[in-house]
């Protein structure tokens, strides 16, 4: 967190190369093997698609640090943003990278220059038809750090609260059907996730086996699937955290539509020398609800070591509309959620929105990657907060969100409430050092003033609240963009911002405002 030194308000000192993913940090894995794997796949004769692309940006911040009104510092920022996007899909490989780091330089202090990383891949391969499969790909991206820090989206503000994590991994796996009666499955997944140096979260490596067999399509009314999963993750700091999962679940068809549910398992989740494991038996049962093929409804209770457990899933879309809500119970880690899709991005609204339109994945996912680029929508919606602790803990998530389109209109929306409660042997600690309550709510509206020109209003307001310490979080942020084509492969924007955190800890309070301008070229 930043803090005050000398009568200034200055983030903490940090190495230059803070958010450059260094070479002798990245341990050598199996996704530049898997990536080599593809590359000799015979699918050259699938199209692929290079975009190059390079954007500067110029913005004017009033609180550059985030510190509280009466230390304010203004800068004036500068960023060079060169990017690349590769994409195929063929008969046997599917693969997309993207790679944008922000280059920034600071005109006021420029020792908190830096060049932050940012990027994706993904990659499916058939590697032997109806056989054997590989799935790759990684991440690497800036999180805000702890929960009770400055809270911003931008690499703009120099926070000292937010770190570069590196995430991938290489998922080779069997698949076999026997007739239509059995279905059989059997991955194994390598993962790396590398910090820059940050105590709170240090490097890992997990191996994860995931065993499945399930009925095949000749089961109509009685279906049914056994799976098994084990996971050991080592930290650096030589804390092993070791997951075995066991479960059955079946579902009986009632009527047409309707199903009962049912599972039976056992749970295990070790984190070393922490604790006793936490473990024991499983159970749920519930029904579900599929009146066709835009709507489904399920739900289920029932018990597991730590008490009850109940998940809800209710989504249903028309053809300008998507809804869905949801209740889920787990028991996960930080890292994990760094390997998580996320279900609050932008594209994933606007696949779901464009499916009655595009059918094809493929062609959707080109008119929703070209229709955020030419609109300049923001990634995401806001979510919970992912702080870094490398500790077993149990989520209880409530998440909402809803999606219009119309002629001129996107309208994007959604509200959550979760809990995180430290995990030891069977005892769930609501007061456990890492332990939240995140309340939030966020709003994305985009206006197509013309075939040219694009507005963009959101806003988001969350509650956070650190049950150890009582300390109790307010961040919100409201913004405001202009975007328009100016040619075909030329595109500018102007925007403003206002992120503001309201604090029990007066200290923890801020108000920034900030204006930028953009220009980005596509090649």
């Amino acid at each position: 967190m930043a803090e005050l030194r000398g009568g200034a308000w200055r983030s903490p000192p940090r190495s230059r190369y803070n958010g450059i993913l260094r070479l002798s940090q990245v341990r050598p894995a199996p996704l530049s093997v898997a990536i080599t794997v593809l590359v000799a796949c015979p699918v050259w004769g699938a199209r692929w698609d290079v975009v190059p692309t390079v954007m500067v940006r110029e913005t004017y911040t009033d609180n550059v640090f985030l510190a509280p009104d009466a230390l304010k510092q203004s800068d004036w920022v500068t960023q060079v943003i060169p990017g690349i996007s590769v994409a195929t899909t063929g008969p046997r490989l599917r693969f997309n990278i993207n790679y944008a780091p922000e280059i920034t330089y600071y005109a006021r202090d420029s020792q908190d220059d830096q060049v932050f990383n940012r990027g994706d891949a993904s990659a499916v391969a058939v590697l032997a038809e109806e056989l054997l499969f590989l799935d790759a790909g990684g991440r690497v991206d800036q999180y805000n750090v702890s929960a009770q820090g400055p809270i911003t989206t931008s690499n703009v503000n120099a926070t000292g609260n937010r770190a570069t994590v590196a995430s991938y991994y290489a998922s080779p796996y069997l698949r076999r059907t026997f007739g239509s009666q059995v279905q059989a499955e059997a991955k194994y997944t390598y993962s790396v996730v590398n910090t820059d140096d940050n105590p709170l979260l240090s490097d890992s490596v997990a191996n994860r086996i995931n065993l499945r067999l399930a009925s095949g399509p000749a089961y109509k009314l009685l279906s049914w699937d056994i799976a098994y999963t084990r996971e050991n993750i080592r930290y650096d700091t030589g804390q092993d955290t070791d997951t075995e999962v066991t479960s059955a679940n079946a579902r009986r068809l009632i009527t047409s539509t309707v199903g009962l549910l049912a599972q039976a398992g056992y749970d295990y989740y070790s984190a070393g020398n922490l604790g006793s494991a936490s473990e024991g038996a499983s159970w749920s049962a519930g029904l579900d609800w599929t009146p066709s093929p835009r709507t489904r409804l399920a739900a289920t209770a029932g018990q597991r070591f730590y008490g009850n457990d109940y998940f809800l899933d209710f989504r249903h879309r028309t053809r300008l509309t998507t809804w869905s809500a949801g209740y889920n119970q787990s028991v996960t880690t930080s890292r994990s959620d760094f390997f998580l899709p996320a279900t609050t991005s932008t594209t994933g609204y606007l696949d779901t929105l464009y499916s009655s339109r595009f059918p094809d994945p493929v062609a959707r996912q080109k008119a929703v990657d070209d229709f955020i680029a030419r609109t300049g929508l923001p990634p995401s919606l806001s979510s919970p907060i992912n702080f870094f602790t490398t500790q077993l803990f149990l989520a209880k998530r409530w998440q909402a969100s809803t999606g219009f389109q119309g002629v001129r209109n996107v309208l994007l929306a959604n509200v959550f409430h979760e809990t995180r409660e430290g995990l030891e042997g069977d005892l769930v600690l609501p007061t456990a050092p890492n332990a939240t309550k995140q309340t939030g709510t966020s709003l994305i509206w985009n206006l197509r003033m013309s075939s040219r020109n694009s507005l963009n209003l959101y806003g988001a307001y969350n509650r956070v609240e650190t049950t150890s310490t009582g300390q109790v979080d307010h961040p919100a942020y409201v913004g405001l963009i202009f975007t328009r084509q100016i040619q075909r492969r030329i595109t500018g924007t102007l925007g403003y911002r206002r992120q503001q955190k309201d604090s029990s800890i007066s200290s923890s309070s801020y108000t920034e405002n900030a204006g930028f301008a953009s220009l980005e070229m596509r090649f």
